[in-house]
């Protein structure tokens, strides 16, 4: 694995440990206060620490030390847990995502001399002696040089005086006097003995930044042990030779010294006690990969292959009858088959995976969606009659599918959880202090989807808090609680997913509104407009009525881009304000942009497609169940129910097909923002799963067109997009008509 690789990984398990304090710092702010809610946010500022200092990060280590410090003295009880201290926590933490995105992308760090004077005084004024703690740590830790540690070198002599120099350093300052001083004193101290492998040092990581850690906590080196050097010409810069013995401190607990080494785990043994040993060096010699043995096969899987000559090197163990949950112990199964792979742990596992190798994966299985239909169709052709295989290829097909598109989904948490830091930065620059309230958190849906709806959900949040919710002040004469509420919320609807930001505010002034767009001349003055068509106006490329321009609003860009990137992801968003009361935006999103499940019709000599996420029902309508509405409209009776019929025909200019639904088949579809409605088509020719191709990225956007697929025959058909199709048609068909 190269550096690069390495790096990657780092910053994958930053944002995993951001995530995780700032999830624990949250339950802090709620009143959530325990032990491990604590350590949670520890130990992730920890681990960003440990990879920072390993890759040279050094305003980056410097920061999270003094993060890192604060916080345990709070794990300690050295410090209390207060409101005001947990806001510090929080700015604290949003500064370190700002220096872990700074060292991901090379530039400057951010300015932080403020926040780590606020933590060194927050623990001097809680704790006299925990801010002399910090004051010894050093502000920008020395990183040696990797190269003297580059297991790819060249030859042993470019190391003759990377040794001196190695050792000098690692003894200089462990003066032993110290230890002879503190055995006089009246201070009661104990021991840690550690010694770092060759693993510790395999992944760039650097052992001694960590014995400087130890340092840090009051140990103070007593023995440096370095009998296991060995000769030049059998010197491996890669290996761990030296060994230490610290003496620690009473106040030192032996959980803060293992923290150190959770970075590299058992790459670093450790042994603590006064009559402890430094542990035994363990050389791993660097030599090719052997060629994999075939193993013996086990007695309790393979019981009839079992023969006196394969049960003879086992001979010496005993033979009772295993267990199937019973497991060797690691060491004695290491020993008793060096070159056999070692046995999956149990519990749930997790491995990463590069992003385009998981896209091409669902190319591929989109392409045997293709290959499946269209094996199907030429067997049709053909008069071949193979209905259980083709009913097996088909099932399998699609559990492939749904297995590749799991692997993709990701809960929509990892877009809610950047909220709370934008509702802090909010705050500060608004005066509005908003509460949050998430539902639905863990709903899942396609990673491009989650990528890509950041920021769609950050324009409508701020906008929100600035326009949405009241200052405190009006709040408190409108008889509503001074600080504002925000919901988000997602759930799974008829194989969509609906993600809802809803405020407490005052809701859309709608006057305001009609009168900015009269004035931006998006509107005529005598132009008479429905609520609904009033609260769209504000998607207008253009639109604001922001009294004065900041850095939040009042440029008139914004909402409009948010109904565009909806757009672009295949979905809709619609608006339900009640003055007084607050305003919903309502986002209706497909689950995954690549494969769905569809109903082919035909209209004329179109062949389309037809979601099935929005099909209720298909039916030919009866006597009496088609009613005239004006002078070109027509409404179905569903069960007592009175829908509008859209003419596919119609609607998409095709050039023949049904105009009357005496003609063909009705399909009573589902929409978001106008209710059901009833397709009129030809004929339903298929129900099957189709590919998603963007018709923006490959031709232009359709008004009434959602995207394209290619069909069994190889055909290109288009996917009908029912939400705005359904509600454009009438005026469409009113203006053909005439």
């Amino acid at each position: 694995m190269s550096p690069e690789e390495i790096q990657q990984i780092f910053f994958a398990e930053c944002e995993e440990s951001l995530a995780a304090a700032e999830s624990g710092l949250a339950a802090c702010q709620a009143g959530t206060q325990d032990a491990d809610t604590v350590n949670a946010v520890f130990r992730a500022v920890h681990s960003i620490k440990g990879g920072a200092g390993a890759f040279g990060y050094v305003a980056l280590q410097a920061y999270t030390h003094t993060f890192e410090t604060l916080l345990s003295d709070v794990r300690e009880g050295l410090v209390a847990i207060e409101s005001k201290l947990v806001d510090l926590l929080l700015r604290a933490l949003d500064t370190l995502s700002d220096h872990v995105e700074a060292a991901r992308e090379g530039g400057d760090a951010p300015a932080d001399a403020a926040l780590i004077s606020e933590m060194e005084a927050s623990m001097a004024a809680n704790a006299g002696g925990a801010s002399e703690a910090v004051e010894q740590a050093p502000a920008e830790p020395e990183v040696s040089e990797p190269a003297s540690y580059d297991s790819d070198a060249e030859s042993s002599s470019d190391y003759e005086l990377d040794l001196d120099a190695l050792l000098d350093d690692l003894t200089a300052g462990f003066d032993p006097a110290p230890a002879k001083a503190a055995e006089a004193a009246p201070e009661k101290r104990w021991k840690v003995h550690l010694r770092p492998h060759s693993g510790a040092m395999r992944n760039g990581s650097e052992p001694l930044l960590m014995v400087r850690e130890i340092a840090s906590l009051g140990g103070e080196c007593v023995h440096c042990d370095i009998s296991q050097v060995p000769p030049l010409d059998a010197f491996d810069p890669a290996q761990g030779y030296l060994g230490w013995t610290f003496s620690m401190p009473e106040a030192a607990s032996e959980d803060s010294v293992r923290e150190i080494f959770d970075f590299i785990g058992d790459d670093c043994a450790l042994a603590f006690g006064d009559d402890a040993e430094i542990p035994e060096v363990i050389i791993v010699a660097a030599a090719p990969k052997p060629v994999p043995a075939p193993v013996a096969p086990v007695p309790v899987s393979e019981p009839k292959a079992a023969t006196p000559q394969a049960s003879a090197p086992v001979a010496a163990a005993p033979q009772p009858a295993p267990s199937p949950v019973q497991e060797p112990p690691a060491d004695a199964a290491a020993k008793a088959a060096p070159g056999a792979p070692p046995a999956p742990p149990a519990g749930g596992q997790s491995i990463r995976i590069d992003l385009f190798k998981l896209d091409r994966l669902i190319d591929l299985v989109g392409e045997l969606v293709i290959a499946q239909a269209m094996l199907v169709q030429r067997l049709g052709a053909n008069g071949i009659t193979a209905n259980e295989e083709l009913s097996l290829l088909e099932t399998l097909t699609r559990d492939i599918q749904e297995s590749a598109m799991s692997i993709r989904a990701q809960p929509i948490s990892s877009v809610f959880s950047r909220v709370p830091r934008i509702l802090r930065e909010l705050a500060s620059s608004t005066g509005k202090h908003v509460k949050l309230d998430v539902i639905g958190e863990t709903t899942e849906l396609d990673k491009t989807v989650i990528e890509r709806l950041g920021e769609p959900l950050t324009h409508l949040i701020r906008n929100a808090v600035d326009h949405g919710i009241e200052s405190a002040e009006d709040r408190i004469a409108a008889g509503k609680a001074p600080e504002g509420t925000l919901t988000l919320s997602a759930e799974h609807r008829s194989g969509r997913i609906l993600i809802s930001i809803a405020d407490d505010g005052a809701g859309i002034n709608r006057e305001r509104v009609l009168a900015k767009a009269v004035e931006k001349g998006i509107v005529s003055a005598d132009a008479q407009l429905t609520a609904e068509e009033i609260d769209n106006l504000i998607f207008a490329p253009g639109f604001s009525t922001a009294q004065t321009v900041s850095n939040i609003s009042g440029r008139g860009v914004g909402m409009d881009v948010v109904r565009q990137n909806v757009k672009d992801l295949g979905g809709r968003i619609t608006i339900d304000s009640t003055p007084g009361k607050g305003t919903t935006f309502i986002l209706t999103l497909p689950l995954t942009l690549a494969i769905s499940d569809g109903m082919i019709v035909n209209v004329g000599d179109q062949t389309l497609v037809v979601p099935l996420a929005s099909v209720v029902e298909s039916l030919r309508p009866g006597d009496g169940e088609v009613q005239g509405l004006g002078s070109n409209r027509n409404m179905l009776n569903v069960r007592g129910r009175f829908i509008p019929i859209v003419s596919l025909r119609s609607a998409l200019g095709a050039s023949s097909g049904a105009l009357t639904p005496d003609e063909g088949v009705l399909i009573v579809v589902d929409t978001e923002s106008t209710g059901q409605a009833a397709l009129l088509v030809d004929e339903i020719q298929d129900q099957r799963q189709f590919v998603i191709k963007s018709l923006a990225t490959n031709f232009r956007a359709v008004d009434g067109v959602a995207g394209a697929t290619i069909l069994g025959d190889g055909r290109v058909a288009l996917i009908v997009d029912v939400d705005g199709l359904v509600s454009n048609a009438a005026p469409g068909q009113e203006r053909q008509a005439a």
